[in-house]
């Protein structure tokens, strides 16, 4: 299957194309691949391959919650580095710590896991499309539904806690990226206590057998870890699980269109169209680092204490690295890209988000021929991210 042709914007007026909407920090591939920003004081990366050499750089602590900020952080107060729960969240912690907090959840993302509840996610799609006949909103009547009830299912948490997901993860998502504001912090912290109390509860009830509640539970029972450490961990769960997955399925689903790319969604193998899905648009577009030693890279010494910020997104439209980087190519070999990281912190859940984009885009694929927008995407600035808040669709039954 051959599906190369430029990406193409599905909205536009009458006097221009918009600009590319897949990637919000896009200019910076024009920049130097590593480059200090005078005014955030913080190194900026976009490079593929000095992105590679950093994430896996025993001197880039991933902790940059207790010991990073920018020139924003510093003149905040004293309370305006992230909370006590998201500190112990083990993405933001380093080995050894890291690797054990990882191990316990581990189970629940192994092959056999998944493939066991591969039947959940197509009975969970199934459900949702049956219920939008002739259209649908991708984001709040498939992506959302999916991946709150998966990420429950998968943790123990009974169903009726899903919707609460969509309500909890923008105030998550402010705290991980402005926390040097007051109303942020106030708003990141009463959602995390919301989850703390569900857990909590959830706890003094019968989990089921081998859910990540019980994995954790079981741990703190043998004395391995803390009860803080069981809500870190579940909190981290329920807000990757949900924030990342929903939004790359409707990234995924834009990109298709952007780049009139349907038909090889629909016929293309489900696990290499996903591939370069993410590669094209990932969820998550940047990671931050700090030093804790001086650190050469590509002619720059990143000096100790010095914050990094990995800009994903544009490391998988890297010219020197993927062929034609800005056309949506479903027959491209991929050797590797950074959408799930690199290195010990290569994202837990990376097959989980796979499986769930997979199965629904499968989904989507045998409902219609042919799909399109039903009116444009409507976007909103999160703190400076855009955030795909609908994606309206209609299509011919097949």
């Amino acid at each position: 299957m051959t599906n190369r042709q430029p990406a193409r914007c599905p909205y536009r007026d009458e006097n221009r194309q918009a600009a590319d909407p897949c990637t919000d920090y896009l200019p910076l591939r024009g920049a130097e691949p590593i480059r200090w920003d005078e005014d955030l004081e913080v190194w900026i990366v976009s490079g593929f391959r000095e992105m590679t050499t950093l994430l896996r750089h025993p001197a880039l602590s991933a902790a940059w919650p207790q010991r990073g900020g920018t020139t924003l952080h510093h003149a905040a107060d004293d309370e305006g580095r992230a909370s006590e729960v998201v500190r112990r969240w083990f993405m933001f912690n380093d080995d050894p710590g890291h690797a054990a907090a990882r191990r316990l959840v581990a189970p629940l993302f192994t092959a056999d896991r998944l493939a066991e509840l591969r039947p959940f996610v197509e009975k969970l799609v199934d459900e949702l499309l049956d219920a939008k006949p002739d259209g649908l909103d991708v984001m709040a009547d498939l992506a959302v539904p999916l991946s709150s009830r998966v990420i429950c299912q998968l943790l123990g948490l009974p169903e009726t806690v899903a919707p609460r997901l969509h309500d909890w993860a923008p105030d998550i998502a402010a705290l991980l990226i402005a926390d040097y504001l007051p109303e942020v912090r106030a708003r990141g912290h009463r959602a995390l206590g919301e989850i703390v109390e569900v857990v909590e509860e959830t706890l003094r009830s019968e989990v089921p057998t081998g859910s990540g509640l019980w994995l954790l539970r079981s741990a703190r029972l043998d004395g391995a870890i803390e009860a803080a450490d069981i809500w870190a961990t579940a909190s981290l769960l329920i807000y990757a699980g949900f924030e990342t997955t929903s939004t790359f399925i409707g990234k995924a689903v834009r990109s298709a269109l952007h780049a009139g790319a349907w038909l090889g969604v629909q016929h293309g193998e489900p696990a290499t169209v996903v591939d370069e899905l993410l590669r094209f648009d990932t969820s998550v577009q940047q990671v931050a680092r700090v030093a804790t030693a001086p650190v050469e890279v590509a002619g720059h010494r990143i000096a100790a204490g010095d914050l990094v910020l990995l800009m994903l997104g544009v490391a998988n439209r890297d010219p020197d690295v993927f062929t034609d980087p800005d056309l949506l190519d479903y027959d491209r070999e991929i050797r590797r890209h950074l959408t799930f990281g690199y290195g010990a912190h290569y994202c837990l859940g990376a097959a989980l988000a796979r499986l769930e984009t997979e199965v629904a885009l499968e989904g989507l694929g045998s409902r219609w021929t042919g799909v399109v927008l039903s009116e444009p995407p409507v976007t909103r600035q999160h703190y400076g991210i855009t955030v795909l808040e609908h994606l309206a669709l209609r299509g011919a039954a097949s």
